[in-house]
């Protein structure tokens, strides 16, 4: 319970700095750059919410014991092990010669556009398209945690096995 309500803090902390630093940001931008500032805007306002989230958790203590580290870098794992591994067989055609490749398990994430791509991750990146990611990595991220949060929990499989006592955030050695 306490995970769930830490991440909705997280979320509207998040999503209220993104709006206002948007809009700040197109409010700068647009007299530098003109009509280009839209393509700008709420990616500068995101990066910048999302750091001055980060400051704040750190400064203010929140989350501290809500998340276990080792189960997180093992959702991570997970994800980052899937799109790498799983196909896109079915790509979608932009136009007469770029195709759009998706990538992600359960929850399409990344998105690449090429012209000459392959079924699989890593030869599209290093083949020139451009790249697209969306929050859907965060919602994998979670899909994969709390599954594996019940079944540590429920079995205590790290502690009877190995013997290692895990870490949550926060949480000195």
């Amino acid at each position: 319970m306490r995970l769930v309500l830490e991440l909705f803090r997280f979320t509207f902390i998040f999503l209220l700095l993104s709006v206002v630093l948007s809009i700040i940001s197109y409010m700068i931008y647009y007299p530098l750059i003109g009509e280009k500032a839209e393509s700008y805007f709420s990616g500068t306002g995101a990066i910048a919410a999302l750091i001055i989230v980060f400051f704040l958790y750190r400064r203010m203590g929140w989350g501290k014991g809500s998340i276990d580290k080792f189960i997180l870098s093992l959702s991570i794992g997970f994800v980052v092990l899937f799109v790498i591994l799983i196909p896109d067989f079915a790509p979608a055609v932009q136009h007469s010669s770029r195709y759009i490749y998706t990538y992600g398990f359960p929850l399409n994430f990344l998105t690449v556009y090429n012209e000459a791509g392959a079924k699989f991750l890593l030869p599209n990146l290093f083949s020139g398209g451009s790249i697209s990611m969306d929050m859907g990595i965060v919602l994998n991220i979670l899909i994969f945690y709390f599954p594996l949060h019940f079944l540590f929990k429920k079995t205590n499989f790290l502690t009877k096995v190995k013997g290692i006592k895990r870490q949550s955030y926060g949480e000195s050695r």
